[in-house]
C-alpha cells in the first residue's frame, strides 16, 4: 500500500489535493489547475486545519491562496464550499458553480433555514416524532456555522465547456447526491472529475432536498442519481478522480455494482413491507437501520425515502395518508401464472 500523499499529479498542470474534514467520510479531494486563470475546484471545510492544509499544498506547488483567480464549486455541501468566502476574500478569485448552487453560496443560512422548514414539514407528515425532529434540528444548526456568503461570478451547466489546465472539459450536470452537482469530463485523456457523484469505496447519499420552487413536487434524488450514473457510465472514462478517496479505474463496473446495490436494498424494503402492515417513513428508516446513531437520522431518512421512491416508480409500493400521517405499503399485484 502506497504512503498517503496530500498532493498528487493527475495530468500535467492538474493536481489533486487532500484536505481534512471532521466528517466520517474523511478527507475531501480538491483540485488545482495551473494556467490562466489559476483555478481551484472545490475548497474544503471552513476550518483552520483545512485552510492550513490547503495553504501548505499550494506552497509546495509554488503558489499561495492569493494567487487563485477562479474557484469552481462542484456542489453546495460544506466540505466542498466551506472555504469559498475566505479564499475569495484573500484573492481575486471568481466563484463559479451550477445555477442551482448560487443561492447556497450567496445565501447559505437562508437556504439552510428554508430546507429545514421544508424537511420539518415533510418529516412530520411522515411520522417522525418531535424528539427526532429536535435531533435533526441540531444537524441543521451545525451546518449554519460552516458556510459564509460569497458572491457567484459565473454559472456552469450541462453541455457547456470550460478550460481547465489548458484543456477543454465538458460539464455534466449530475443531480442525485446534491441537486446542483456538476462533473467535468476531458474526452481526449478520458479523465473525469466526478466530485461526489461517483466514489470508489462508498455509495453517495442522495439526500432529501426541498423543491426549487414553491408548489413543485419533491425531487426524487435517488432516481436522479441512478439515471445519472447510467449516463456517466456511457462515457469512455479511463480514470475518475473523486470527491473522497481513491480514483476509479473501471467506472462501468463500479456503476453496475452500485445499481445492483440499490436494487437489492429496494428488494429488502419490499420484503419488509410484505407482511401487509403499512409503515411510516420513520418506522421504515428505523427498521432498515436499527443501529445507526440519531445524529445520522437525516441520512437514514433520506436513504429510506429514496428506496421508497424507487419502489413507487416501479409500481411496487404506494403512499396513503392515515389520520394525516403518510404510510407506505406494497401495491396489489396480479397472481403469477402457474
Amino acid at each position: 500500500m502506497s504512503a498517503f500523499q496530500p498532493v498528487q499529479t493527475i495530468i500535467p498542470g492538474l493536481y489533486q489535493i487532500a484536505l481534512p474534514t471532521p466528517y466520517a467520510v474523511g478527507n475531501v479531494n480538491v483540485f488545482l489547475a495551473e494556467g490562466d486563470p489559476l483555478t481551484l475546484i472545490d475548497c474544503g471545510v471552513q476550518s483552520d486545519a483545512s485552510y492550513e492544509a490547503l495553504s501548505s499544498a499550494l506552497n509546495s506547488l509554488g503558489y499561495q491562496i492569493k494567487d487563485i483567480r477562479r474557484l469552481i464549486i462542484t456542489h453546495h455541501h460544506a466540505d466542498h464550499m466551506g472555504l469559498a468566502a475566505l479564499i475569495a476574500g484573500q484573492s481575486e478569485a471568481e466563484v463559479w458553480c451550477h445555477p442551482f448552487g448560487v443561492r447556497w453560496l450567496e445565501r447559505p443560512r437562508e437556504s439552510l433555514k428554508a430546507e429545514r422548514r421544508y424537511t420539518d414539514m415533510l418529516f412530520r407528515e411522515n411520522g417522525v416524532p418531535s424528539a427526532a425532529l429536535e435531533t435533526i434540528g441540531a444537524f441543521w444548526r451545525a451546518l449554519e456555522t460552516q458556510n459564509t456568503p460569497v458572491r457567484v461570478y459565473m454559472t456552469l451547466d450541462e453541455g457547456e465547456w470550460v478550460e481547465i489546465a489548458g484543456k477543454l472539459w465538458q460539464v455534466y450536470y449530475t443531480p442525485g447526491h446534491a441537486g446542483d452537482l456538476i462533473c467535468f469530463y476531458q474526452a481526449h485523456s478520458g479523465v473525469l472529475l466526478s466530485s461526489d457523484h461517483l466514489l470508489r469505496d462508498i455509495s453517495s447519499n442522495p439526500l432529501i432536498e426541498a423543491p426549487r420552487r414553491y408548489g413543485e413536487a419533491r425531487p426524487k434524488r435517488l432516481l436522479e442519481y441512478l439515471h445519472e450514473m447510467r449516463r456517466i457510465a456511457q462515457l469512455d472514462v479511463k480514470i475518475a478522480y473523486t470527491g473522497h478517496g481513491e480514483p476509479i479505474y473501471d467506472v462501468a463496473t463500479l456503476v453496475n455494482g452500485r445499481l445492483g446495490f440499490h436494487d437489492k436494498r429496494a428488494d429488502k424494503l419490499d420484503a419488509m413491507l410484505s407482511d401487509g402492515q403499512p409503515r411510516t417513513l420513520y418506522e421504515i428508516s428505523r427498521q432498515m437501520f436499527p443501529n445507526i446513531k440519531d445524529a445520522q437520522m437525516f441520512l437514514t431518512l433520506s436513504e429510506a425515502q429514496g428506496h421508497l421512491d424507487l419502489l413507487e416508480s416501479q409500481g411496487r409500493a404506494a403512499l396513503r395518508s392515515v389520520n394525516g400521517i403518510n404510510h407506505w405499503s406494497l401495491t396489489s399485484r396480479p397472481a403469477r401464472a402457474s
